[in-house]
């Protein structure tokens, strides 16, 4: 498959924070059905990355095409320049985002929170959006929740009811920027377990994660980032089992030794 028909195509990226460049170069394909899990130590960019697919980010050079529309910017005879912000929503519209930290109105119930984008960025009405926030909380295994306050409910349990949210308004693509971080050890299979079934499901997604196994098992591609760059990639079996990269075997092997 050609880059030009990936779901999401990265070319050339860049990223600055004041004199600081967060990002190098960045080249990257995902297509429909892939999962594909960004690893890499602290501070390598691969949040950024993330953030900057979705342009929350806006990148400074390069670009990035979801489903073949290029995000955050459009081309005019007299150069680029920044899209509008009904342009920038439109060509995010295909991506569904979950965060480290949930983001849940306390003042809302559950299904509240789930229907609130479709409510008022896509217009459904209260009760065809009522409808689809129950089905998304029956997906991640919130079927009786909808009506609890998010103050009630675990980490684990917020950031279940965040994918739900993503998934309410039928992205064709997720992204997850270390979805498991901020939950304690015993919450996080929750939520793996979550991500785990819609892998099998063959939601396209890319995932930022320290979840090394879950890397292993779930995706199709790992890529490895350091120092704003990508390291090395492949397929879990062959990166985890024969590395390349010198920094990517001692990333790999500080990792071993701190799971035993």
């Amino acid at each position: 498959m050609t880059a030009s028909k990936a779901a999401i195509s990265v070319r050339g990226l860049q990223k600055h924070f004041g004199d600081k460049r967060v990002l190098t170069g960045i080249d990257l394909d995902v297509h429909a059905g892939d999962v594909t899990c960004i690893i890499g130590p602290s501070g390598s960019g691969k949040s950024t990355l993330l953030r900057s697919i979705a342009f929350l980010d806006p990148y400074d050079g390069g670009d990035v095409q979801v489903f073949g529309k290029l995000i955050g910017w459009r081309e005019t005879p007299l150069g680029r320049e920044r899209a509008g912000a009904r342009e920038l929503a439109k060509a995010r519209g295909p991506l569904g985002m979950v965060f480290q930290h949930f983001h849940l109105w306390p003042h809302m119930s559950v299904l509240d929170n789930v229907t609130l984008a479709l409510r008022l960025a896509h217009g459904v009405p209260r009760k065809q959006a009522e409808e689809t926030g129950r089905a998304m909380l029956e997906k991640v295994g919130l079927s009786t929740f909808a009506d609890r306050c998010p103050e009630s409910l675990s980490g684990g349990q917020k950031q279940r009811v965040a994918i739900a949210r993503a998934l309410a308004v039928r992205p064709k693509a997720m992204l997850f920027d270390e979805p498991t971080s901020a939950l304690d050890p015993e919450l996080v299979g929750e939520v793996l377990s979550v991500m785990k079934t819609l892998a099998a499901e063959g939601m396209t997604m890319i995932i930022v994660t320290h979840e090394m196994g879950f890397a292993a098992h779930a995706a199709s591609r790992v890529v490895f980032m350091d120092s704003g760059r990508i390291v090395e990639e492949g397929p879990p079996q062959t990166l985890f089992a024969t590395p390349k990269n010198e920094r990517l075997s001692q990333f790999l092997q500080t990792w071993r030794e701190r799971a035993l």
